[in-house]
């Protein structure tokens, strides 16, 4: 049976990991390992080993009823013509050409492409370059000391072996966070005023944490200030293909969070909100809330090259080529371009039209490299990492701290996917409060609901219950749950 072979990036976050996508004729997927990647070499966490499940082809469709691509783009045409409170949402999960896209479709509607993650709106823009460009993946294994606030074996699994490595070449570990990582010399539970007494970071040091949509602006800033304070070189790890590249290409626009453009729609200041690649019902803590929220829109536009959530709620879906068929680039977490061997542009080509027709300029997909090549990739690929330029920031406490179901976010979550490990983290205190029984289940209660639950003893603090997957009673990133023995 004859087959295509893209040379593609795994989805799963912005670590970059390079594989190979076999599709048949029949449209059935396989993955493939490349050892020639640099970012991963060879190497696949579950998530990419499960791939196959995460390209599900969406299909173009006008309130409902399948349609072609064309009748979608003008059926949007006309939605968009004269609308106003329109929000556009891109998170980074396609490539920097059709991030840049519809950057053109927002110039024709007089407005701009939201990332989703706030955090970049509330700390300094001399902090963005920090932010956004991470240190060379092989530099971490030249570390003399590592501060981890990041799980990295659920997180970001492909770090690990990163970490051994630099273990094995003499560098100290110390963890930060809700659980004891084997890999590291040091877990501790600490406060942030205790982070640069207490963590023994200098400029020999590395501190890995995340930055994503639901980040609290303040831990950014405190990280900040730990490396200002240290000398310390400092890494955000992203969750999406191409975060980075889209950050960078959003640049000063002035972006709202997810949680605002939610309230937005709520509060019925947003009225029309158009999604590229970016599921609100995946990426939000809870999904039927988000759903409620959705239906109050007049006009929900969809382009997405995939069949999620939330392409049943929309009016208008433009479906495109799978993320791996695509012409066009990405940026990865340490800088480093990469770039699809695809040649689909039905996306571009979608939101060129829809420009046109909205009184802006058509476009194609080569000026849109080009222009990806000029404004982010000349500047900014795989720089030496360099001194922080912003100064000491004055900071509060972390807001979205109270709680004890605690999500780890991870790429089977933001994509809302079946995961083989659909448990939650509980510790031996719990365990024998509770009476949990082998074998047995945790019942959790919320002011949404009561979901019964799998769970595993693991080395976290007492009264806290950590979840891998996305749980019906969880009212965000943290929620206070009641817990008992099924």
């Amino acid at each position: 049976m004859k087959e295509m072979i893209y040379q593609t990036v795994c989805p799963g976050c912005n670590m970059g990991c390079g594989l190979y996508i076999r599709e048949d004729t029949e449209g059935t997927v396989a993955v493939d390992f490349m050892k020639s990647s640099s970012a991963n070499l060879g190497k696949l966490c579950r998530f990419g080993m499960q791939l196959p499940h995460h390209y599900s082809k969406a299909t173009s469709m006008v309130d409902g009823v399948e349609a072609s691509i064309e009748d979608a783009i003008q059926a949007a045409s006309g939605k968009l013509k004269g609308a106003k409170d329109v929000a556009m949402l891109a998170v980074g999960a396609t490539t920097s050409e059709e991030h840049l896209a519809l950057t053109r479709v927002a110039d024709a509607l007089g407005t701009v492409v939201n990332t989703g993650m706030s955090a970049y709106e509330e700390i300094p823009s001399e902090c963005h370059p920090a932010m956004g460009m991470g240190i060379p993946l092989e530099d971490i294994e030249q570390a003399k000391r590592i501060a981890l606030f990041v799980d990295p074996y659920i997180q970001y699994p492909l770090l690990v072996r990163r970490l051994r490595a630099a273990k094995h070449n003499g560098a100290s570990i110390v963890a930060v966070g809700w659980k004891d990582l084997n890999l590291a010399d040091e877990n501790k539970y600490i406060n942030p005023d205790q982070y640069e007494s207490e963590l023994g970071l200098d400029s020999d040091s590395i501190i890995i944490t995340d930055v994503h949509p639901h980040t609290d602006p303040e831990q950014v800033k405190q990280l900040l200030n730990l490396a200002l304070m240290t000398g310390a070189r400092i890494m955000f790890m992203k969750p999406f293909v191409n975060s980075t590249g889209a950050q960078l290409l959003s640049k000063g626009t002035g972006q709202k969070g997810l949680s605002e453009i939610m309230a937005g729609i709520n509060e019925g200041s947003i009225k029309t909100l158009v999604t590229l690649n970016s599921d609100p019902l995946e990426l939000m803590p809870n999904s039927d809330e988000v759903a409620k929220t959705l239906e109050k829109l007049d006009t929900l536009i969809v382009i997405t090259s995939r069949d999620g959530a939330v392409n049943k709620m929309a009016h208008i879906v433009i479906g495109t080529e799978p993320l791996y068929a695509k012409a066009g680039s990405f940026m990865n977490v340490e800088g480093l371009l990469q770039n699809n061997s695809g040649t689909g542009t039905a996306g571009i080509d979608a939101m060129s039209t829809l420009a046109r027709n909205l009184g802006g300029s058509a476009f194609d997909y080569q000026a849109l490299h080009n222009e990806v090549l000029e404004s982010i990739v000349q500047k900014y690929t795989r720089p030496k990492y360099k001194e922080l330029e912003c100064k000491l920031m004055e900071t509060a406490a972390v807001g979205d701290g109270r709680g004890n179901l605690i999500y780890v976010s991870n790429p089977f979550m933001w994509f809302d996917q079946a995961d083989d490990n659909d448990f939650v983290m509980v510790n031996m205190n719990m365990v024998k409060k509770l009476g949990l029984r082998k074998g047995g289940m945790i019942a959790l209660t919320s002011d949404a609901g009561t979901v019964n639950v799998r769970y595993t003893v693991r080395d976290v603090p007492d009264g806290l219950i950590l979840t891998m997957k996305k749980l019906p009673v969880a009212t965000g990133s943290t929620t206070e749950v009641a817990a008992e023995a099924v």
